[in-house]
């Protein structure tokens, strides 16, 4: 049973509370940021504040009462972007991915910016990209996350697709059906005829995470599966180990908009109970790997998390053979690729994507 304001008729009041005063607090944000001395970071423009100071909000209130919504596997206006990858083999879903309640299931996925075109897109990148949302929000449609995938396609003159992932916030969404997702569509875009070495895996902050445990399990747990061309994160989720109340003690509390009670429902929703949360495919920290694909991260010096992710940037980075690289973006929240529109980022985000593209690129 979850907390009280995350059920009826907790949900309700609180809900019906957050309307009544929305109006208010909208009004003193908007005046409260006009002075520079106010917003959270002194760099920031009023745009900045004010778009983190609203998102911190949504987040808080979606966090507080659970919010869920039903993930469709019908196209509605995306029409033949929107596609539908059913399940591979299922000698695919071997180890750490075989669950006895768990099992595969179609999966949702969004092409960017148009629907991939075997004869003309076969020599172009193509990048497998996974959302954040703490594996309990978000999603792939346009009107839920389109902004980012747009402008890395654009960068990398390719196509993305972002797979509709199942959520911990769902029935049967915990562990491993998020990477039991992502391995439908690897395969998927194998079977398209798409190359191995055309395939970028990507993912911001959960997403990252997500993208992290889909390069472990293809370099340990499967034969079967050719490695990807490189692997780019954005602001990675990498410790899902952490305490979630040391969020409002970090130095960069002000500056993001993570909250506890958001990596509090992450966490327990995607966690499952046969699993610490120090396991090295649900916390990378720590847990670091070898692989011989190229690792690209990016990630804002105002973040909650930066602390943690540059550690796991060094651990990765000690071990032989291992290539990867860092951009810090001054100043920056949590995840200016999912949210770098909503949050006054674009242009930090955009060159962000451009160096990404260039980082693929060195590796043809």
């Amino acid at each position: 049973m979850g907390p009280i304001r995350a059920r009826q008729p907790g949900k309700a009041v609180w809900t019906t509370l957050v309307i009544l005063l929305g109006p208010f607090r909208l009004m003193f944000l908007f005046l409260y940021f006009a002075p520079k001395r106010f917003r959270q970071h002194p760099q920031w423009t009023y745009r900045q504040a004010l778009g983190n100071a609203l998102l911190k909000l949504w987040f808080s209130y979606a966090s507080t009462v659970e919010f869920r919504t039903t993930k469709s596997l019908e196209p509605s206006s995306e029409k033949e972007r929107f596609i539908v990858m059913t399940p591979a083999q299922p000698d695919s879903y071997s180890g750490i991915v075989h669950d006895k309640k768990i099992k595969p299931a179609p999966v949702g996925g969004m092409w960017y910016p148009r629907l991939y075109e075997r004869d003309s897109d076969s020599r172009k990148k193509i990048v497998l990209h996974f959302h954040g949302g703490a594996y309990v929000l978000g999603g792939v449609r346009p009107k839920e996350g389109g902004w980012g995938p747009e402008v890395l396609a654009k960068a990398i003159d390719g196509l993305v697709l972002c797979p509709q992932y199942r959520l911990a916030s769902g029935i049967n969404g915990r562990f491993p059906a998020a990477l039991q997702d992502s391995i439908t569509a690897y395969q998927y875009l194998l079977s398209l005829g798409v190359s191995s070495s055309n395939i970028v895996i990507s993912g911001d902050s959960a997403g990252g995470n997500l993208a992290l445990a889909l390069l472990r399990f293809l370099g340990e747990q499967s034969s079967s599966m050719p490695m990807p061309s490189a692997l780019l994160l954005w602001s990675p989720w990498v410790d899902l180990a952490a305490d979630p109340n040391a969020v409002e003690s970090h130095r960069n509390t002000k500056s993001d908009f993570i909250t506890p009670v958001l990596v509090k429902w992450g966490v327990h929703s995607y966690r499952p109970s046969f699993l610490k949360a120090n396991h090295p495919y649900l916390t990378p920290l720590n847990n670091p790997f070898a692989t011989t694909v190229p690792i690209f991260m990016q990630h804002g010096t105002a973040e909650v998390l930066f602390d943690e992710q540059k550690a796991f940037y060094f651990q990765m980075k000690e071990i032989p053979g291992n290539r990867i690289e860092c951009l810090e973006t001054p100043n920056a929240p949590h995840d200016t690729f999912l949210a770098g529109q909503a949050l006054g980022w674009e242009k930090e985000a955009e060159e962000a994507a451009k160096e990404a593209a260039s980082f693929c690129r060195q590796d043809k």
